[in-house]
């Protein structure tokens, strides 16, 4: 059993070299999930509105410490390194994984705040709404925290996920520690595909 799952890890990394992918690539593509909910300008924006362009995808909150901060400077980081191609062909989003606190005034604030205003879709909507968008992308969403004030911290999956010019799912970069030029790497092979 482990000759064959040494076989199977190998040939995935052989076929990120070939394919000269720095994320990992998920095989064999399928459809990206689609979904529609609401900007910072309070729009209602599905994920089909971007076929055609290469879309960058993770699940935040606003009132995050850590993580999503670290996510958001990555973002930023790859959009710099694609200069006039992020935004015109690649499409950065946030989805939100606390709708009680992730209103659409505060990712507004949010996003304004980072320079990010025009240069992603910042995604919110009811629970119920955003709940069928984490289940459909396998995403993790938990209050972890809560103390007598009322505040809470939310675990949640820490990824980026990419999806193609087709509307499948492409590549994903897991947990925090990616390197945003890699991203920029990846999202520019694809855009000559």
């Amino acid at each position: 059993m482990k000759y064959y799952l040494a076989v199977a890890l190998l040939l995935l990394v052989a076929g990120c070299a070939q394919q000269g992918y720095k994320g990992v690539p998920l095989s064999p593509p399928k459809p990206a999930p689609d979904f529609t909910l609401t900007n910072q300008f309070g729009e209602k924006v599905s994920l089909s509105d971007f076929r055609g362009k290469v879309v960058v995808i993770s699940f935040l909150y606003t009132s995050c410490p850590t993580v999503c901060p670290a996510i958001t400077q990555n973002f930023i980081t790859a959009m710099e390194e694609l200069g006039d191609a992020a935004g015109r062909d690649v499409i950065f989003i946030a989805v939100s994984v606390d709708p009680e606190r992730d209103t659409v005034e505060q990712v507004r604030r949010y996003s304004e705040k980072r320079g990010l205003l025009y240069k992603w879709q910042y995604l919110t909507g009811e629970r119920s709404e955003l709940e069928k968008v984490w289940k459909a992308y396998n995403i993790y969403v938990n209050v972890s925290w809560r103390d007598e004030y009322g505040n809470y911290l939310v675990d949640h999956t820490a990824t980026a996920i990419v999806v193609d010019r087709q509307g499948n799912l492409k590549l994903v970069y897991p947990g925090i520690t990616w390197d945003p030029r890699d991203l920029a790497h990846d999202l520019k092979l694809l855009l000559r595909d």
